[in-house]
């Protein structure tokens, strides 16, 4: 019930309409709505409960529901209170102007204003293309969970408009924090008992899960090309079903229309049924732990215990007589029950005007004029009652009448199919909403009261056509707001059902009437699935209302963090949330047959170590088909790492700082002559970097910049960076790339025999070449106690130190060594770490000699091409420790 707030005593209607959807106590209330409230000794307002005054030193403690009537007003008590009223903040404390204005007396017809619309739940998941992917996060990433089912909206309550969704965050376990859960921009732990969610991990039974439920809602039924939420529901009569008199007599079993007031239409007469809601004064008596009780005149209801009334006006529904005692002396007095159960307390106390009857308020015409009808009072099974008196006498023009549907001709809406082919259901779900409200504002007094209406819904078997079965409800109520009703109906057995509904009465013409009804949904239960395998899934059941703003892009996100298994200390541990690269390139392998012994398991250790260390992550959401190398070369990226085939192996390749050279390639073992290129800086080359990345804190594409001293970013290289999240991992990237672009301007080719395949794919090597004043090749004749001797002169013409290195019988590199020069053909130095053998018995060992800066091009190998069956072509890139001067470096604020 909303709560109403009158300007003063004198107000016949409320100035103001407040809704709140939770139960808090008057001072609560008052303290989160009027900035200027303050504890005082003599209130200038008093507040009333379901009619009972409430003292103001009960204000702290006295609760209210949102189903309680409370009434605030105005109390002008004296000059002392004028003067707190009017130059001070209280005087607009409910934004009601001057509350000492004589108010107006009211004029009728009332125009009922404008209440408030329904805030109607909009959050939506992602929808999702048949037969597209189930998207897979890496690492931490946000993204927008797809619809597993359709989403189910329904209300609650009057006021209350819900979605219930179940969505599917992706493929494998996640971390969802409820933190991380939100709608729209709003994190869901924040809506408070506006929204609730559950996560189920792969496989768990979602069974007793309301969101997991199918609801198949029919697309015919709802919002209209015309702008309407939903259907509306329409009744035609053979005549006029509302005479529209402005005033009416009643007395007996007689109803008329006073002179001048009006005429009943043509057409009405004996055997057609009649509403008719006529309000008499009643005092109300409160009975504080037992039922409030009624007085007065009540012959003309001829009440007895059990009878099934309806009450308009003042405390209208429907209830129980659960006592009646015939006054003597004294008014009679009559107390209820609710229909379901339970004493009947809270009810407006006082003088109050209530129209009283059995339930559904019907007459049948015995007989009809130009200007009176006889009735006779059908009971609440449409029985004739045949002890009622008849009315009291009485002239108002409070009351209402207009014919029942009895009179009413088609006007169905539909029939709809409620399933899909090929689908049955034994349960269907409908909903209607009053888009203006269901009252009524009462022409003398301007009081805003209930008002009823009516809809048949009806189903049969589309299969078979045969009878319809009719479902009838009545909805009463008391407000100018925007209200839905969600009713569910259990068929007797499984079939394909098709749909029809029609308002039961014609809407009123008059303005201070509102009771439009819309259809505003239709559903059908269909069979469900009790778990999802692989997949993590997320209920969520959200309330629409003020806390969120009722928009198209509410739609559910999470920030989800991937739960694999990890290792540690170079063994298995237990599954944990992680964001590390190698987890996923581990998991990624697995998913397609893979074990641990087709993977270079050391390398993946070793690299894990460094990028943990470093902070280096991998966070994606993977939401298209792709191959697994295109994966594992996009995680890879994350860490200066790529993918290789190594000897049957996955084994990943950091690009990172070396110290210790692997294979020398010489003329001594080159078939092809090294061929070496030099990329000079031209005017039209890069000078910066611009890398985009999504942010893991904004979820939006942002883009850093790359530059080095003296960049002015004229002409600069774009990379768009999948994976990272982190505004200093992608900046090191693109520092990376850009130190690239500077110093890696060198490339070599050559060829050998099989020596080549030795090496690996950015194995870290000598080259040498016959270029004079660089360094020389030549074998070893013989080695004695640190002495070599050389089968080719040794060049000491460059001057300065100079080293030797020396190729291993494995290939690999031995050095280099600081050389000192004997004569020459030899040299000493300190001593190696292995024995050479120049017995020919072998090849004897390789010698690389120069100058210390230019013994040898140091270079990282690219490309290893098999040339037949004896040979490989190879290429390779300079290696420059420049590169990686950025590796560690923090971006600039």
């Amino acid at each position: 019930m909303p709560i109403e707030i009158y300007a003063s005593k004198f107000s016949a209607e409320p100035a103001e309409l407040h809704e709140t959807s939770e139960r808090m106590s008057v001072a609560a209330w008052l303290r989160a709505n009027v900035p200027s409230f303050e504890a005082r000794d003599q209130a200038p307002i008093s507040v009333t409960i379901n009619g009972k005054v409430v003292d103001p030193e009960s204000w702290g403690v006295a609760e209210f529901s949102p189903a309680d009537c409370v009434s605030i007003c105005v109390e002008p008590k004296g000059s002392t209170l004028e003067s707190i009223f009017r130059p001070g903040p209280l005087a607009k404390l409910f934004g009601l102007g001057n509350p000492f204005a004589q108010p107006k007396a009211p004029t009728a017809p009332k125009n009922p204003g404008k209440g408030q619309d329904l805030d109607l739940a909009r959050v939506k998941g992602n929808q999702v293309s048949l037969n597209a992917v189930i998207p897979e996060i890496a690492g931490r990433f946000k993204r927008y969970p797809d619809y597993l089912l359709p989403a189910h909206r329904y209300f609650g309550a009057p006021r209350e408009h819900w979605i219930e969704m179940l969505l599917c965050v992706g493929k494998g376990k996640y971390d969802l924090p409820a933190s991380r859960i939100r709608v729209g921009d709003t994190p869901i732990i924040s809506l408070g008992a506006d929204a609730q969610f559950a996560i189920y991990q792969p496989g768990a039974d979602l069974s007793a899960e309301p969101a997991a439920r199918w609801w198949h809602a029919a697309s015919e039924v709802g919002a209209t090309s015309t702008g309407t939420a939903g259907l509306e529901l329409n009744a035609t009569f053979a005549v006029e079903p509302d005479p529209g008199a402005t005033a009416y007599g009643f007395v007996g079993y007689d109803v008329g229309i006073p002179s001048g007031a009006g005429q009943f239409p043509e057409g009405w007469a004996a055997g057609m049924i009649v509403r008719i809601e006529v309000p008499y004064a009643y005092t109300v008596v409160e009975g504080e732990s037992s039922r409030d009780i009624i007085q007065g005149d009540l012959s003309q209801l001829a009440p007895f215990v059990g009878m099934q009334i309806e009450i308009v006006g003042d405390n209208s529904g429907f209830y129980q007589v659960e006592t009646f005692v015939e006054g003597v002396d004294a008014p009679d007095e009559m107390t209820l029950s609710y229909v379901g159960g339970g004493a009947v307390t809270g009810l407006k106390t006082g003088l109050v005007t209530m129209g009283i009857g059995y339930a559904g308020l019907r007459y049948r015409i015995t007989a009809a004029g130009e200007y009176a009808i006889s009735v006779d009072r059908l009971t609440d099974t449409g029985a004739t009652d045949s002890v009622w008196p008849g009315f009291l006498p009485l002239t108002t023009g409070a009351a209402s009448l207009y014919l029942d549907g009895s009179t009413q001709e088609g006007a169905w809406a539909g029939p709809f199919s409620a399933c899909p082919d090929g689908e049955s259901t034994q349960k269907l779900e409908w909903d209607v909403m009053f888009p203006q409200g269901l009252s009524y504002i009462d022409q003398e007094s301007g009081a805003l009261r209930a008002r009823s209406v009516t809809v048949e819904f009806q189903y049969r078997d589309r299969d078979s056509a045969g009878e319809w079965t009719a479902v009838t409800k009545t909805y009463n109520n008391k407000t100018l707001n925007t209200i839905g009703y969600t009713e569910q109906v259990v068929l007797p057995y499984a079939m394909r059902p098709e749909v029809r509904m029609r308002r039961i009465g014609a809407k009123s013409t008059k303005t201070n009437v509102q009771d439009v009804v819309q259809w505003y949904g239709l559903k059908a239960s269909l069979s469900i699935k009790s778990a999802y395998e692989g997949v993590t899934v997320l209920a969520v059941r959200v309330r629409g209302g003020e806390r969120l703003a009722s928009q198209s892009e509410n739609l559910v996100s999470v920030e989800a963090t991937r739960v694999l298994p990890v290792r540690n200390g170079g063994a298995w541990d237990v599954e944990t949330p992680t964001r590390d690269i190698v987890p996923w390139i581990i998991h990624v392998a697995h998913s397609i047959g893979y074990t641990d012994d087709d993977l270079d398991m050391a390398e993946l250790d070793r690299l894990h170590a460094i990028w943990t260390a470093r902070g280096d992550y991998y966070d994606a959401a993977i939401e298209s088909a792709g191959t697994v190398k295109q994966s594992l070369l996009e995680a890879l990226q994350a860490g200066f790492a790529d993918f290789t085939i190594d000897r049957g192996l996955i084994r990943p390749v950091r690009d990172e700082p070396r110290t210790v050279m692997e294979h020398p390639y010489t003329p001594q073992n080159m078939t092809k002559p090294l061929t070496r290129q030099f990329s000079a800086l031209k005017p039209d080359d890069f000078d910066g970097v611009d890398v985009e990345y999504t942010d893991g804190k904004t979820w939006q594409k942002e883009t850093v910049e790359c530059r080095l001293p003296g960049d002015a970013g004229v002409r600069v290289e774009k990379m768009k960076l999948d994976g990272v999240t982190g505004r200093t991992q992608a900046w090191r990237i693109g520092m990376r790339r850009r130190m690239e672009q500077k110093y890696r301007r060198w490339s070599y080719s050559f060829g050998t025999e099989l020596d080549a395949l030795n090496s690996r794919y950015l194995s870290y090597v000598p080259l040498q070449d016959d270029v004079p004043g660089y360094g020389q090749s030549a074998l070893m004749l013989s080695y004695d106690n640190g002495i070599i001797e050389s089968s080719e002169p040794l060049d000491w013409s460059a001057g300065g130190a100079h080293v030797v290195g020396i190729r291993r019988p494995d290939g690999t590199l031995s050095g280099p060594y600081a050389a000192t020069r004997i004569d020459d053909y030899r040299l000493s130095i300190a001593g190696l770490d292995f024995e050479p053998d120049t017995s020919w018995s072998i090849e004897p060992p390789h010698l690389l000699f120069g100058p210390v800066n230019r013994w040898s091009y140091p270079a990282l190998i690219t490309s290893i091409s098999p040339s037949g069956t004896d040979g490989a072509s190879v290429e390779a890139v300079n290696y420059a420790p420049e590169v990686y001067a950025y590796d560690d470096a923090t971006p600039p604020a």
